[in-house]
């Protein structure tokens, strides 16, 4: 089965310096569980619509890799723990 993964400012959960963190989202089966980033941005930054900052926003070009390269780590890791449980 395949896994939705999203990335999504979290609206609901405001910092104490005024912005949201940035999660990551995968959906499998109906359930959802969110990771965090460690990176949180101001909500002016962030396209609600598109999940990915506008471009606008100071440092989007490293907060795009970073964001790239936080899913591709995930993907490995999760595919590295099923591979280690088929052999």
């Amino acid at each position: 089965m395949t896994a939705g993964i999203n990335i999504l400012c979290y609206k609901s959960k405001t910092l104490a310096n005024g912005e949201h963190p940035l999660m990551l989202r995968v959906c499998k089966n109906g359930k959802k569980k969110y990771i965090s980033l460690g990176l949180s941005m101001a909500e002016q930054y962030w396209d609600f619509t598109k999940n990915k900052p506008k471009p606008n926003c100071p440092n989007k070009e490293y907060i795009e890799t970073l964001i790239a390269d936080k899913i591709k780590e995930y993907i490995k890791r999760k595919f590295y723990s099923l591979s280690r449980r088929l052999l």
